[in-house]
């Protein structure tokens, strides 16, 4: 992109969120149990779909009724057709999606406990992940979008989306998931706007800037945060002990998880949260009405398999 701010509107294509990450395909084992070394295990139920957390995100947000685009770089393979078929059927715009010849796509096989719900992934990340280059058709889309949404993948790309968006007004919303942090993302971390990031993660930035071993609380941690990065919503999430979240104008709340007694799979929880969360952000909801309805919907997707299991149907603006 050159350095010249201004930029033609006619280029803009008009989207609420777009998301920039790696898709996965998955494929998702239910068992009853997770299998020794040298040993097979019969799953009870299989399933195939989309994966990764910004597409899972995307998509999540797409079926809710926002105009959602993904931007990614995948392969010529069989799973690069699955991913862009399913993004598409889901209301993902997939222009920004490149596939290379000759390369190879993201696919991970999970493997989820029927009993206690935890999740034991194997992960193929392919040859095409770490292609992506900016593009014309990656422009169009950040000029015209109200949210761009990132968790730390296709750094350079997201490095001018980044820039682009404040120049023309979007947001940036990052996802630290756990086990994910590191000193590269810290730049895209604090130029975003809305950053709602696992325990483990906000954890990890937590003790990177204060050298502490301590604990904190989820409160304390989200506010740890707010005072840190100065954006405009912060939020932590530890699974089914629920989210907090502030605003820089000092509104707080904790959101309890949504019980259900008919959880089935894990896969894709917190990203449906953060999907169903923008969703309800570009709608103009109140923050706390948007992480119920986040909550809800992530409580709703752990009843059947996959990663975008819940049904959009279900969830309609208050």
């Amino acid at each position: 992109m050159s350095g010249d701010s201004s930029h033609d509107v006619t280029a803009q294509e008009a989207c609420d969120i777009v998301g920039i990450g790696v898709s996965v395909w998955d494929s998702v084992f239910l068992v009853d149990v997770f299998p020794n070394r040298g040993t097979v295990v019969r799953a009870n139920r299989r399933v195939e779909g989309i994966g990764g957390g910004v597409s899972v995100a995307i998509a999540t947000a797409a079926r809710l009724g926002s105009t959602a685009a993904m931007v990614d770089s995948l392969g010529d393979d069989a799973a690069a057709h699955r991913i862009v078929t399913d993004l598409a059927a889901n209301g993902v715009q997939t222009r920004g999606i490149s596939q290379i010849t000759g390369h190879s796509s993201s696919v991970a096989s999970i493997w989820s406990d029927l009993k206690s719900n935890e999740r034991t992934i194997v992960y193929s990340p392919g040859s095409a992940s770490d292609s992506l280059r900016w593009s014309t058709a990656i422009e169009a889309l950040v000029l015209g979008a109200k949210v761009v949404h990132l968790n730390g993948r296709h750094a350079r790309v997201c490095e001018v989306a980044i820039r682009l968006a404040r120049e023309v007004g979007a947001k940036v919303s990052f996802d630290g998931g756990a086990h994910r942090y590191r000193e590269e993302i810290i730049p895209m971390l604090t130029s975003s706007d809305i950053v709602i990031v696992a325990k483990e993660f906000a954890m990890s930035h937590y003790r990177n800037r204060d050298g502490a071993e301590d604990c904190p609380r989820l409160q304390r941690l989200t506010e740890f945060l707010m005072a840190d990065l100065e954006c405009e919503i912060a939020g932590v999430t530890d699974g089914i002990n629920g989210s907090f979240l502030i605003q820089r104008d000092g509104d707080s709340l904790y959101q309890p998880a949504v019980e259900t007694d008919r959880a089935v799979d894990t896969t894709g929880c917190g990203d449906t949260y953060h999907g169903g969360f923008l969703h309800a952000y570009v709608l103009g909801y109140q923050i706390d009405a948007a992480a119920e309805l986040a909550a809800r919907i992530a409580s709703s997707n752990s009843q059947s398999m996959g990663a975008l299991a819940f049904e959009p149907t279900k969830f309609t603006s208050p």
